[in-house]
């Protein structure tokens, strides 16, 4: 309940900003202050999944359920939501989008153990479309952007959150399906690099040996495994559907 009320905050915020900026550049070109732009602009909502894989987390996991401590299974796919602005270049195939996104994943077991990554990115993304009529829209993008990951343990009575962040890039294709000018449906497939190499302790009782495969986690200091840094990531194979409003 308390990630759906931040994923629903966040996700309002987005939107809200989002509609100011249209109507006021709309309101520019019907009064005349917005003649210097000259484009087309659209704002879109979706969900997607990112094959993310957290070899380090489960491999703790897996010490986990070595010691027969809980039954917890490995961290499968996320689950991302994201919004976006677009504003394509009015007599052109080139698009600018701006896209931030809420990233989830986790998994729990038996033993009130928990594990659960949670963290925002924003992308700032080129988009070119080289086919189009008037029902279908092909387009290829890429884009550089920065995210940033929360993590949490829960090992019985010990816990432990941490944190990390990384700069990365995207590239992809996909296509808008529009059933009329105004409302279209979009699908994706991109590939994101965002390795997190360092997370740093934020808070818990944990202190190293305390959850099984953590050797290192003081508040404050670098999460290890193995006596070598907790590496999480944002990478991976990234399937998207959502819809795009036109303006």
């Amino acid at each position: 309940m308390k990630t759906l009320n931040k994923v629903g905050l966040f996700l309002s915020t987005v939107l809200a900003v989002s509609v100011l900026s249209v109507q006021d550049a709309n309101a520019q070109r019907r009064f005349g202050g917005g003649r210097g732009l000259s484009g087309d602009m659209a704002l879109g909502i979706g969900i997607s999944t990112v094959s993310a894989d957290q070899d380090d987390l489960n491999g703790a996991i897996d010490d986990a359920v070595n010691a027969s401590a809980t039954n917890a299974k490995n961290l499968g796919s996320a689950l991302e939501i994201y919004a976006n602005w677009s504003y394509r270049f009015s007599g052109t195939m080139y698009a600018f989008v701006f896209r931030p996104s809420y990233f989830m994943q986790k998994t729990d077991g038996s033993n009130s153990y928990k594990y659960e990554l949670t963290g925002y990115t924003v992308f700032p993304i080129f988009r070119l479309y080289p086919l189009e009529n008037s029902f279908i829209k092909f387009y290829m993008q890429t884009g550089l952007g920065y995210g940033s990951l929360n993590g949490s343990i829960t090992a019985g009575a010990n816990n432990l959150d941490f944190k990390g962040s990384a700069f990365g890039a995207m590239g992809g294709i996909g296509a808008e399906f529009c059933f009329t000018d105004t409302h279209c449906l979009t699908v994706e497939g991109n590939m994101r690099y965002m390795p997190i190499e360092r997370n740093v302790s934020t808070g818990g009782n944990c202190t190293g040996g305390t959850i099984p495969g953590i050797s290192q986690c003081g508040d404050g200091s670098e999460v290890e495994r193995g006596n070598s840094d907790l590496r999480t990531t944002m990478s991976g194979v990234q399937g998207l559907i959502g819809y795009t409003m036109n303006f």
